[in-house]
Parts: C-alpha cells; structure tokens; sequence
C-alpha cells in the first residue's frame, strides 16, 4: 500500500511540473529516481540483481540508470538519431520538398475544392510513412500543401488543422514510436507496421478524412470568410535557389524500400531469390551514402558535399537530447513505477475486477492521451507507459503489439490536439493564426478517432475477447 500512496504522490508531482512547462526528461528521472529510492529505503523491491549490484543499494540506483543509458544509446537511441539525421539532410538537399512537389503537382489541377482537400490530406498522410519528424513534415507541407489549400479556397485555420494532422498517426517503421514498440516487444519491425500498426491506421485515415471534411466546413461557416488568408498568402516568401532533380524524389522513400524490402516477411511471402539483413539504422545510413553520390554528382565539388553532410550530424545530436533521453526517462519512471509495486497492484486490481485487455488498454490508452496532451509530445508520453506494456499484457493474456498500437496511436492523438506541440505551433506561427485555434480544429477529429479505435482493434484482431 505504501508503494502505491508513493507512486500516487509522485506521479501527481510529475504531471504538476510538466504543466508548468519543466523540461520533460529531467522530471521523469527525478521523479524515477525518487520512486526507486522509496523503494530501496522500504524494501519496495529490487533495483538491481545481486548478481549485479554494486554492493551498496544507493549506488544500485545510480548504476541502474547507467545501465539504460549505456543500453539505449547503442543500439535504439542510435538507430532513432540516424532517423533524424537523414531526415533533416532530407531537407536539406530539398529532397523531400522535391517529392512533395512532385506529389502536389496532380492536385493543383483539381478543380472541386473537396476534391483538393481529400486529396492533399491523403498525400499528407501517406508522407508521414516517409517524413517522420511532425514538425519537419508540417513545415514542408506549409510550403508546398498549404498555399494550394487557401488558393481553393478554403480558411488558414482550416488549412493548418489539416497539415497538422499530417502525422498524428505516427505511421511509419522509421518511426521513433514504431522503434521504441518493436524494441520492447522483440517483434520485427516491418511485421509490426504491415500486421499490426497500417490495418488500424488505414482505417482511422478514412474516420479522419470523414471528420475533417464535416468540422472545418462547419468551423468556417460559424467563424465567417477568411479575408486575411490570401492577403498572407501572397507576402510569404517563397523559396529560392534552384531545385535538385526530379531523380531526388527516390532518395526520401530510399530507407522504406530497404526495410520492408529486404524483411523476411516480404521475403518468404513474394518468395524472393536473396535474404538480407537490413534494420533501420542501415538502412538510414545506405541510404545517406546514396544520397551524398547524388549530390556529388550535382555539385561536382566534394567539398561542398562533405560540408553540407553538416546538418545530418547536427540533427542526430538534437535528437538524442529530445528524443532518445525522453526513451531512457520515460525507463527510469517505469522502473520506479515498478519497483514500488504499483503495477502489480494495477493488474491484482484489475483481475479481481475482472478487467481484460479491452479495458486496461482503454485505461492505460486514456492516460497515455492525457500526458500527451499536457506534455505537448507523444513521445514523452508513450516512451513513459509502453515499457511497462509486456507486464499488463501478459497479466490480462492479451497480445503486446496491439496494446502498443492501441497506445502509439493514442499518444498522437493527445499531441495533435496539444496547442503546445511543436507541429501546431510551427504551422500557426507561418499562417499567422493562434494556435490554441488549430488545437480546437485538430480535437474533434482526435476524439473521434480515439473513440472509435479500440472497438475496431476489438473487432479486427479479436482483441479483449
């Protein structure tokens, strides 16, 4: 009982601080350390093994934490700061916004303004497969996307809840959530994005578009014409300097074509004629030696190559101090959280209860959306709860990978509904809107989605019975 009252305390004091903006990683390991401390001082539980403890329990803590920085930076911090940096070389050569504009050109020749909304937004949608930075992907979008959006005549505000949403369904295997999930469950990767996460995500598309095609209008016709719009529209500046090849296109989509095709499960099911191993950090650094023969063959000078390779570095390093220490705080919190007995209480509650996997994936989800939410970042949050998902699953004989989608998905949806997350707030500052007015384009949508996955994870995958 002590344990559960402690991580009640310490949980409310968390969630306090990341209300007042507190750095996030920083809160999580203290309040990490402060559970795990609890523990050791009332014999809660045991922070290291004998056979690897360093003789003194205090010090237990401190090694502990060492342990999963040394064991995430090697393998899947790497592979998620290798994500990052080529994703912002990417942008950098124009890469990206090569493809986008290849991909934006048919939809310029639209006439019916729905027509360009559906369209645009699933052009959006299934960039996020390819782009997996929010803010990187809604920032290239406002480029190329949102000018043809207020051109068809549509409101800023409703361009920007559209642009947005781009990535609130974290679909993708470079994704760092997808990462993170397969990491923990010890489920291959591209079996993971084509079993588990794109049957739910194809469907929420369609639940998204359906709603986003009811609630701008509405919002537009209650808030009256948008005057403003091409006003703005026409004092952006465009962007200069010339263009790479359309042959660039290829090189974003480059590190998707290497995972799934060389998984084995492309493999075996196509029964292709080779077996290769390739997992995302290959994958991302194939593909970036790919990319700099590309520019050199452009350039013609390896010195502005090996210069402009600056930024991939840079990015990998933003990164780990964003992201990958976000996954090693998020550890720390859990092993606290464990540590003091709670989630053994969580599953004891919820068996005597007789809760399945339906309602402690829906319980678990809620407060994943919450955090998410109050945070800004679905990272934070599902990088927080998804260590402690092979415990629950296995308590309540439910499969691990669904409840990782089920709370993936609802981590995005809190932070696409978050007016403090870096992609609202980026694509409101270009449009010269508030952006607590994007989060309340972007929340209908959100809510609906989140209602309506678990009962077709229920349905589709037999999942809670």
């Amino acid at each position: 009982m002590l344990g559960v009252v402690a991580a009640i305390v310490v949980t409310a004091w968390l969630c306090m601080m990341l209300i007042k903006k507190t750095y996030a990683p920083a809160v999580l390991i203290s309040a990490g350390v402060i559970l795990m401390v609890i523990a050791a001082v009332f014999g809660l539980g045991e922070v290291l093994p004998a056979k690897n403890s360093t003789g003194f329990v205090p010090f237990d803590i401190f090694d502990q934490i060492r342990r999963m920085f040394s064991t995430r930076m090697g393998g899947l911090g790497l592979q998620i700061m290798l994500i990052a940096g080529y994703s912002k070389y990417m942008e950098k050569i124009q890469a990206s916004t090569v493809l986008c504009e290849i991909l934006a050109t048919p939809i310029r020749r639209l006439n019916s303004p729905m027509l360009v909304f559906a369209f645009t937004y699933f052009v959006t949608q299934m960039l996020q497969a390819i782009i997996p930075s929010a803010v990187g992907l809604a920032l290239i979008c406002m480029i190329t996307f949102y000018p043809i959006l207020v051109q068809a005549g549509f409101s800023r505000l409703t361009a920007c809840a559209l642009i947005a949403s781009s990535r609130a369904l974290s679909w993708g295997p470079a994704a760092p959530n997808s990462v993170v999930a397969t990491q923990t469950t010890g489920m291959d990767l591209t079996q993971y994005f084509l079993t588990y996460h794109t049957p739910v995500v194809l469907f929420l598309m369609v639940v998204m578009l359906v709603v986003h095609l009811v609630v701008q209008p509405y919002f537009d016709r209650k808030e009256g014409p948008d005057t403003e719009g091409l006003k703005l529209l026409a004092q952006m500046q465009p962007q200069t300097g010339e263009r790479p090849p359309l042959i660039y296109s290829i090189l974003p989509v480059l590190p998707l074509i290497l995972i799934i095709g060389c998984s084995p499960l492309v493999v075996e099911y196509f029964g292709l004629p080779y077996s290769v191993k390739m997992n995302v950090g290959t994958a991302m650094i194939i593909s970036t030696f790919v990319a700099l023969v590309f520019e050199l063959i452009r350039t013609r000078s390896a010195k502005e190559v090996l210069t402009g390779w600056k930024p991939f570095f840079e990015s990998m390093g933003k990164m780990f101090t964003s992201v990958v220490v976000l996954i090693v705080a998020g550890e720390i919190f859990a092993k606290g959280l464990v540590l003091t007995g709670v989630l053994a209480s969580i599953i004891d509650g919820a068996n005597h209860a007789g809760f399945g996997a339906f309602v402690m994936t829906s319980i678990f989800g809620g407060i994943t959306w919450i955090s998410a939410i109050l945070m800004g970042s679905g990272n934070a949050a599902f990088f927080s709860f998804c260590p402690m998902v092979p415990a629950v699953a296995e308590a309540v004989n439910a499969d691990p990978n669904v409840m990782m989608v089920a709370l993936d998905l609802y981590s995005t949806f809190g932070r696409t509904m978050s007016p403090i997350t870096g992609a609202i707030v980026a694509v409101a500052g270009i449009a010269s809107v508030s952006p607590f007015a994007v989060a309340k384009r972007t929340a209908i949508p959100m809510i609906v989605c989140g209602l309506v996955m678990m009962p077709y994870i229920h349905f589709y995958f037999g999942f809670g019975g």
